[in-house]
C-alpha cells in the first residue's frame, strides 16, 4: 500500500495545477534539459556507432581475417610452416603466403615510398581485391602468362598523377622499383647497394581499399626474386569460413601451429586503431554525461519549490505517523519522474533523429570523399539502455542530496512548518 500511495502523492504533485504552475513549469525546464542532453549522447554514441561499423567493413574487405607471421624476424622459410595443419584446420577456408617489404617506387623522375607485397593466386580468394568495386582503374592483373605486372593503391597513382593509370596504354611507361641489395656489395661501388626492375601497370586499387593506399602489389614468385629472399614469407593470410568465430579459430591456429608462429585477428592486427575509436566514444559519453549532470541540476530547484510549497501537508503526515523515509519517498519519486520524463523524450528524439539520418542521409561529410557522403549512423539498444540507466543514477543522485538536505530528519510537525 505504501507503495501505491507514495507513487500516487508524487503524481498528483507533480500534475496538481493548484498553486503549482512555476513549479510545473520548473519542472518542465528540468526534464526538457535532460532531455536535449540524452538525445545528444544518443545521436553522438550513434554516429560513433556508425563511424566504427565503417571501419569494420573496410577492414572486413581489404585485411584477411587471420594473419599467421613468424615469431621472430620479419620472414620465415617456407618449409617451417606445417601447411597441412594450416590447410585441415577447422574453420579455414583458404589461406594464401605473401612477401612484403619496403620500397622505393619511380615514375617519370618522381619518388615515393611504398610497400611491396608479393602475393600467390589464391590471395584474391582471402582479401576481396578483385572485386569491381575495389578498383579504380584497370584489374587485379599482378601477373599476365610469363609477364609480371603491379597493381597500385590511390596514394601511390596518386603522386605518378601525369598518366601512371590513364586509358591510353600506350603512353604507360613502367614503374621502376628499388631497394637495397640483401647479398654482399663493393665498397667502391656504394651505387651497387641498390637494385631495381620495372614493372607494368595492371591495377589501381579504389579508395575503399583505404588500408592499402601506400602498398604495390605484384606476383610472390617475382617479389621473392627481386628482394633475394627466394622461398621466404613475411606471412600467410587466412580466409575463415563464413559464419565460424573467427578469434576462435585463431586460437585453434595458434594451438596447431606452435610458438614459432603468431596468430592474429584482424582485429587484434588493428587493436590500437579499435581501442583509439572505442576511447574517443566513451570519452564523449563521459563529457555529455557531465552536461546531463549539470541538466538535471536543474531538479535541486524544481524539488526546492515543490517541498517549500508542500510542507503543510509535509507536517500533516507527521502528524498522523507517517515516517520521515515515507515522505522523502514522495519526493524522491517526484524528481526521478522529472528525470524519467526527461529521459523518455530524449531517447525517442534522439532515435527519431538517428532513423532520419539513417533513411535520408539528411546530414552530409563536409568537404568531398568517395567513401560516404553522409554521416554513418547505427543505432544499438545497449547504448539507449546505458545512457537510460546512466541519467537514472545521475537524476536519483541529485534527487536524494537535495531531499536529505530539506526533508527534517525527525518527525517534528513544528519544523516542517517553519
Amino acid at each position: 500500500m505504501k507503495g501505491g500511495l507514495d507513487i500516487l502523492f508524487a503524481r498528483r504533485y507533480l500534475r496538481s495545477r493548484k498553486s503549482l504552475s512555476v513549479i510545473n513549469t520548473t519542472a518542465a525546464v528540468s526534464s526538457v534539459a535532460i532531455g536535449v542532453a540524452v538525445a545528444a549522447m544518443v545521436i553522438l554514441l550513434s554516429v560513433y556507432n556508425g563511424f566504427d561499423n565503417l571501419l569494420r567493413s573496410l577492414t572486413d574487405t581489404t585485411e584477411a581475417d587471420i594473419i599467421v607471421t613468424p615469431t621472430r624476424g620479419k620472414t620465415f622459410k617456407e618449409e617451417a610452416l606445417d601447411w597441412e595443419a594450416l590447410g585441415s584446420a577447422e574453420g579455414v577456408a583458404h589461406f594464401s603466403p605473401y612477401i612484403e617489404e619496403s620500397v622505393m617506387v619511380e615514375y617519370h623522375g618522381r619518388q615515393a615510398f611504398a610497400t611491396l607485397r608479393g602475393v600467390d593466386e589464391n590471395y584474391t580468394q582471402v582479401v576481396a581485391l578483385a572485386e569491381p568495386e575495389m578498383l579504380y582503374y584497370g584489374s587485379w592483373q599482378v601477373a599476365l602468362g610469363e609477364l609480371r605486372r603491379v597493381v597500385v593503391g590511390r596514394d601511390i597513382d596518386n603522386i605518378f598523377a601525369d598518366g601512371f593509370s590513364v586509358r591510353n596504354t600506350a603512353v604507360h611507361a613502367p614503374l621502376k622499383i628499388l631497394s637495397l641489395r640483401k647479398e654482399s656489395i663493393s665498397p667502391l661501388l656504394p651505387i651497387s647497394a641498390i637494385k631495381s626492375d620495372s614493372l607494368r601497370h595492371g591495377g589501381t586499387l579504389s579508395e575503399r581499399a583505404n588500408s592499402l593506399t601506400n602498398h604495390i602489389f605484384t606476383s610472390l614468385d617475382w617479389a621473392q626474386r627481386f628482394l633475394t629472399s627466394e622461398g621466404r614469407l613475411s606471412a600467410v593470410a587466412v580466409d575463415v569460413e563464413e559464419g565460424r568465430n573467427i578469434e576462435r579459430v585463431a586460437r585453434g591456429l595458434q594451438k596447431s601451429l606452435g610458438e614459432e608462429f603468431r596468430v592474429q585477428s584482424r582485429y587484434e592486427v588493428n587493436e590500437a586503431l579499435y581501442k583509439a575509436t572505442k576511447f574517443e566514444k566513451w570519452s564523449i559519453f563521459f563529457i555529455l554525461l557531465l552536461v546531463t549532470i549539470i541538466a538535471g541540476a536543474t531538479i535541486i530547484g524544481s524539488l526546492v519549490m515543490l517541498i517549500t510549497e508542500k510542507r503543510n501537508d509535509i507536517a500533516t503526515l507527521y502528524s498522523i505517523g507517517a515516517r520521515r523515509s515515507f515522505v522523502a519517498r514522495i519526493f524522491t519519486l517526484s524528481g526521478m519522474l522529472i528525470g524519467a520524463r526527461g529521459i523518455v523524450g530524449g531517447v525517442l528524439l534522439g532515435v527519431a533523429v538517428c532513423l532520419v539520418q539513417i533513411l535520408f542521409g539528411v546530414i552530409k561529410m563536409p568537404g568531398s570523399t568517395f567513401l560516404i557522403e553522409e554521416y554513418p549512423v547505427e543505432l544499438r539498444v545497449g547504448d539507449l539502455i546505458g545512457i537510460s540507466l546512466a541519467v537514472l543514477a545521475v537524476t536519483w543522485i541529485i534527487t536524494n542530496f537535495t531531499i536529505s538536505r530539506m526533508i527534517p530528519r525527525a518527525n517534528k510537525p513544528n519544523e516542517a512548518r517553519n
